[in-house]
């Protein structure tokens, strides 16, 4: 029976049985199907990630001033990506925050101060205030320095005054009493405190009340005024007072008032108070209409209402809206799939076996306020991270080596920054000061209670009305805002809204403030005698993660009072909080910019290029003795748009081992069946029908081939329909590399790598899986041979040299096999030969076998084999035409 003959009814032998297992013949079949609906599933989930064309922010460093860099650490914390060029990209420009809530009122602000030019006399509004003020304190604790002094009634009277008619023609005095009278001066010292509580018959009818309040300019004027008015009824010295009031002009009593003290004195001009108010007060609602302030007392009314944010990001988010104002809506945010490079993950969230792990330590550095800050962001997972990172910036140290006094000079220069801050915190504590005095001035002050009081008076009421009535705001407003005492003393219709509700929010933001800088540690530099002692000290402050770095002057000496032309200094710092050294890429490329801030950006958010910038200006600052006007802000290179696939990056590594579960279940059933195949003898059986191992396992692997080709058939023909090509090009990691770039494996790159400096290519992925099938298949030949199961001959374990094995033997001695020890002999057939007439091929040809006595033995081959002829000759009377070719010995 020939080879392909025998192939061919094995293969129908493995169809038959597979017929009978349905069950199994439909797993097989369906099971690799299975799978991969399951990836296209995942596929259709995540789409392609597709990013526009990223310009970021530029980063100021120290050296660009304490505002500036503060506000690009925050501003810049999450890196955005912008669609469309940035302002700080184009030159000569540096501002990216245009559009922040605070930059937005500064602008307006600004223009209306342009248009407001009145503005500019609050200046001089305010100096005439403190002489009131120094006027009205004289008058309270010096009264005796203006004794004496008085100011006549005559030249505080409105022009075309009518109170002179009014004493002569209706209350019927006379000339001389009314000259008197409106020639008199009044003292001012008696109405420091007040008007008295005296009624003015009580004043008229006493000549020493008289006299307390009133100068006369001739002695006869006390006594006839006295008389005159005394014997005036109640009634008719209350209407001379409400004349007295109808005619005074406040606006020249203000005037004159400061010179009873010092005659050269301008006064106050309430005119000019007026009008600089009305068109401040104009200023200011129109400044309050602008959508900026409308956006600001919608971001601090949660801070106005509560007193605090909700929660950490939408305190945050607050900030950014005040500082920030990213345009476009806000900055994307670009995703990093290279989390995996380098372990630098570890590094991200704090991973590291070399440390040790403990609960919160109580700090004994800071306040309670920031242990329990530090407490509540060390108990979040997500803002522990985020901690961690920036925690050795807030509050670690920077130590530099040696203590020389000309690294103190640098170090000095370096520490205007820190030194800006300390300014900030020292004016946040003067604030716990000023506050209340400040609050004592508008509130309890005889100054403003005398503002209050002037706006009060119908005659200043009635000009500022007159001033702003065009413009729908009334003096009842200002009043209104300066407004000292309850809800329910205010006049009717008024907003419950006043200066104290100003003060309270600006309280509330530098006290906060105050106690956040209270967390920060603004002594940040430490010198030591040299590297050595330095090195102890940082080792000791990273397990409090308070380390910044170490900045070393190698080149100079501990007692150096003068720097060389050249210096030299390196800056030692955590190995988790900059790049490594030992790549100067990533090794596995995926599309996209180094936007991770803190995985890409780690010379910048560590804070290596913070500190590099400040030594280096200090150093210049030293070296040169002036300032250094230009500071340095660092720009991102853009970066064009692009497409990145998460699922492919995601699952590239992971396909083989789905190449393996697809058809782990056809491999299993396979090695099932061929183990079953020699437990049952099968194989045995058909090697004695003739069937040769080679076909054997021939018919093995075709069978397997065919199930699985079938599969991949099905599999290629759903893909084909479902999926895309670079969907399906995640199969392997190097064809995934290829497919990420755009370029797909073809026959030009099949020899080489996606990755630079690689050797390794799919070629040679191929390469390998065939020398593993090569390999394999000399394991099972070598192992079938060795142990061919309880019914096979086994073959010696160095089979493979023996010459016997591979060219057969040369000589029927060699062929012999040796004679059973203990067996009798029972028949002995030697050279046996068949040939049937006209058949020039033997139907026997040379069989040597001995039957011993006790023993069964039996012929087995396949049809055609020669059995039965052996069998008839030796068992048959011998025939002519059997004759052998030798003789034949046949026993007894």
């Amino acid at each position: 029976m020939n080879f392909f003959r025998q192939v061919r009814l094995l293969l129908w032998k493995n169809w038959i049985l597979r017929k009978r297992q349905k069950l199994r013949f439909l797993v097989e079949l369906l099971w690799p199907l299975s799978l991969f609906l399951a990836l296209v599933w995942l596929r259709k989930a995540n789409p392609l990630y597709r990013q526009h064309e990223c310009h970021f922010p530029n980063k100021a460093m120290p050296s660009a001033g304490t505002l500036p860099w503060l506000h690009g650490i925050f501003c810049n914390m999450n890196n955005p990506c912008f669609r469309s060029p940035t302002h700080g990209e184009a030159p000569g420009v540096v501002s990216n925050y245009k559009n922040s809530i605070l930059a937005r009122i500064y602008k307006d602000a600004q223009e209306l101060l342009l248009e407001t030019p009145e503005i500019h006399d609050l200046g001089r509004i305010w100096d005439e205030l403190i002489i009131m003020t120094q006027f009205m304190e004289t008058m309270r604790t010096n009264p005796e320095r203006i004794a004496g002094r008085g100011i006549r009634i005559l030249d505080i009277l409105k022009d075309g005054e009518t109170l002179t008619s009014f004493l002569l023609e209706n209350v019927g005095l006379t000339d001389f009493v009314v000259y008197q009278l409106i020639n008199a001066q009044v003292r001012p010292e008696q109405f420091a405190y007040g008007v008295p509580s005296l009624t003015l018959k009580d004043i008229a009818c006493s000549e020493v009340l008289l006299d307390r309040f009133i100068i006369f300019s001739s002695r006869r004027g006390l006594p006839s005024v006295h008389k005159a008015m005394c014997a005036l009824s109640q009634d008719s010295l209350q209407r001379v007072e409400d004349a007295l009031y109808a005619n005074v002009d406040f606006f020249k009593l203000f005037r004159l008032l400061p010179t009873v003290l010092d005659r050269n004195s301008p006064g106050a001009d309430l005119k000019a108070w007026g009008r600089v108010l009305s068109n401040v007060s104009k200023a200011v609602q129109k400044l309050a209409r602008k959508p900026s302030v409308q956006d600001l007392l919608r971001v601090l009314q949660p801070f106005l209402q509560d007193g605090r944010p909700e929660s950490l990001g939408h305190l945050v988010s607050s900030l950014s809206d005040l500082f920030c104002g990213y345009p476009e809506g806000g900055g994307s945010r670009v995703l990093s799939f290279n989390w995996y490079e380098d372990n630098n993950y570890k590094a991200f969230l704090g991973i590291d076996s070399t440390r040790k792990k403990s609960g919160y330590l109580y700090d004994n550095t800071t306040t309670p306020f920031c242990n329990a800050l530090i407490q509540n962001l060390e108990s979040n997972p997500l803002t522990k991270i985020a901690w961690h990172a920036v925690k050795p910036l807030l509050m670690g140290k920077i130590l530099f080596a040696p203590d020389s006094p000309s690294v103190r000079e640098i170090v000095k220069n370096a520490n205007f920054t820190f030194e800006e801050l300390e300014r900030l915190q020292l004016l946040t504590k003067a604030w716990e000061e000023v506050g209340p005095q400040l609050w004592y001035f508008f509130q309890n002050s005889l100054q403003m209670n005398m503002i209050r009081d002037s706006l009060k008076h119908p005659t200043v009421r009635d000009f500022l009305n007159s001033q702003m009535g065009a413009e729908g705001f009334t003096a009842e407003q200002i009043i209104n805002f300066l407004h000292n005492g309850s809800s329910r003393s205010r006049e009717k219709g008024m907003l419950d809204f006043d200066w104290r509700n100003i003060f309270s929010t600006v309280d509330q933001v530098l006290r906060l403030l105050s106690r956040y800088l209270e967390c920060l540690t603004l002594d940040k530099f430490e010198g030591y005698l040299d590297e050595t002692q330095l090195t102890r000290q940082a080792l000791y402050l990273l397990e409090e993660n308070k380390l910044w770095a170490a900045v070393v002057f190698p080149d100079l000496e501990p007692t150096a009072s003068s720097l060389p032309p050249h210096v030299t200094y390196k800056i030692r710092m955590d190995i988790d909080t900059v790049e490594k050294t030992n790549k100067i890429k990533d090794r596995y490329w995926d599309p996209g910019p180094r936007a991770d801030p803190v995985d890409d950006l780690r010379y910048i958010w560590g804070g290596f290029a913070y500190l590099q910038d400040m030594i280096e200006h200090g150093i210049i600052k030293t070296q040169s003795s002036t300032e250094v006007p230009l500071g340095i802000y660092l720009q991102q290179m853009p970066y064009p748009c692009f497409v990145d696939d998460v699922f492919m990056i995601t699952l590239n590594r992971a396909f083989p081992i789905f190449m393996v579960l697809a058809w782990i279940y056809s491999v299993s059933m396979t090695v099932k069946s061929i183990v079953l195949e020699k437990e049952m003898r099968l194989k045995e059986a058909m090697k004695n029908r003739g069937i040769t191992n080679g076909v054997i396992w021939c018919t093995w692997f075709l069978d397997s081939f065919s199930m699985m080709a079938v599969s991949t058939l099905l599999l290629t023909a759903l893909i084909m329909s479902l999926l895309s090509q670079v969907a399906f090009g995640f199969g392997t990691e190097y064809l995934s590399r290829y497919e990420e770039q755009g370029l797909g494996l073809q026959w030009g790159n099949i020899r080489t790598s996606p990755l630079e400096g690689d050797e390794y290519s799919f070629l040679f992925s191929i390469n390998m899986m065939i020398f593993d099938a090569f390999i394999y298949g000399v394991l099972s030949w070598y192992l079938d041979n060795v142990f061919p199961g309880d019914y096979g001959l086994p073959q010696p374990w160095y089979f493979p040299v023996l010459e016997s094995y591979w060219l057969g033997s040369k000589s029927p001695e060699a062929e012999k096999t040796p004679e059973p020890a203990g067996l009798i002999p029972g028949v002995c057939i030697q050279n046996l030969v068949k040939i049937f007439a006209n058949r020039p091929k033997p139907a026997v040809d040379g069989i040597n076998i001995t039957f011993y006595e006790g023993q069964i033995t039996a012929f087995l081959g396949h049809n055609g084999a020669g059995k039965t002829t052996t069998i008839s000759l030796f068992t048959l009377p011998l025939q002519g035409n059997a004759a052998p070719r030798h003789k034949e010995h046949i026993l007894d």
